[in-house]
């Protein structure tokens, strides 16, 4: 089982904001024991994704009661992290993040992250690893109740969480009796960069290519 931590902060990239239903299932899943946050970095970005008819990110802020994280300093120091991604990681030391969740952890170097102590990790893989089972069906319950067009039961969301969503929906595809709902998800090469183990969370002294440490495994 994971250790509960809700000291653990997790930093939200663009690009899993931009995502209604991965940005729901991370923040409703934080029962499980961590912290979900995002800077303003993060947020300008993702709006300028997000359509007219989703709801704006500064109200789903108001919704839940949440602060923008702070804006990291000197972000040119991470010279090996792809250009685009340098402030979000300085945002991600700031903030006091242990992950940082995006669909690009190949946009982030090694050596970098180690200046800053922070992992890098998609949010299948996290939201796999991290949530607990009595958190993940009560925030498919929640997320199935204001759905109305089209309507979805708590068990159809479950099957469609597997189109982007795979190793989530496998880790608890017991809950239901139900196929997993047809994808082209194409999973990245790359789903973890760091040296914290997912499950445990001990640094280690080398990097963890898959996020679980020789104990965890």
């Amino acid at each position: 089982m994971p250790t509960s931590d809700q000291s653990l902060i997790v930093l939200l990239d663009a690009n899993v904001l931009a995502k209604p239903v991965t940005r729901t299932l991370v923040l409703r899943c934080a029962p499980s024991g961590y912290t979900a946050v995002w800077s303003a970095t993060a947020e300008t970005e993702a709006a300028r994704h997000l359509s007219g008819r989703q709801t704006p990110l500064t109200t789903v802020r108001d919704m839940i009661g949440m602060d923008l994280s702070p804006t990291g300093t000197t972000p040119g120091r991470f010279a090996a992290t792809s250009p685009d991604d340098r402030q979000i990681l300085a945002d991600a030391e700031a903030a006091g993040a242990t992950f940082l969740l995006t669909e690009d952890v190949d946009d982030f170097a090694t050596n970098d992250l180690r200046l800053v102590g922070v992992s890098v990790v998609n949010p299948d893989l996290f939201l796999a690893e991290r949530t607990e089972r009595g958190v993940y069906r009560r925030a498919l319950d929640v997320m199935a109740s204001g759905m109305k067009n089209p309507s979805r039961t708590s068990v159809q969301l479950h099957a469609a969480i597997a189109r982007q969503h795979p190793r989530l929906f496998a880790k608890q595809a017991d809950l239901f009796d139900v196929e997993p709902g047809s994808t082209g998800h194409r999973e990245p090469s790359v789903l973890f960069r760091g040296a914290i183990c997912l499950r445990c969370l001990t640094p280690q002294p080398v990097d963890l290519p898959a996020g679980l440490c020789a104990v965890c495994v």
